[in-house]
């Protein structure tokens, strides 16, 4: 029974490495060109924990500042949209994309 038992440990470890994602560091996500960069074009963007102006603030971006696109979604309205970003610093949060360009392709 103990040799059984451990060799299904031993199957479930193997298996979970086989599955384990990626780790990708900040630095390795500015350097891959194949992820839109995001141009702040407001001056003191706020960049907020979720998509809404009810979001805490968690820091403001100056005009120019260019971060990475992580995703996407669209505002209450249906009409504007909110973009997921990381920084260099590594900091993601929210920002409103009426402030913001998008430059690259975004799946």
């Amino acid at each position: 029974m103990k040799k059984c038992l451990l060799l299904l440990a031993m199957l479930l470890c193997l298996a979970s490495s086989c599955f384990a994602a990626e780790e990708r560091t900040t630095k390795d996500i500015f350097a891959d060109a194949t992820i839109a960069n995001v141009t702040i074009t407001g001056d003191q963007l706020r960049v907020r924990t979720h998509p809404d102006l009810d979001g805490y603030i968690i820091k403001k971006l100056d005009k120019g500042t260019v971060c990475k696109f992580m995703n996407k979604v669209d505002d209450k309205n249906g009409k504007d949209s909110w973009i997921y970003i990381i920084m260099e610093d590594g900091t993601v949060g929210w920002i409103f994309g009426a402030y913001a360009q998008i430059e690259g392709t975004v799946e």
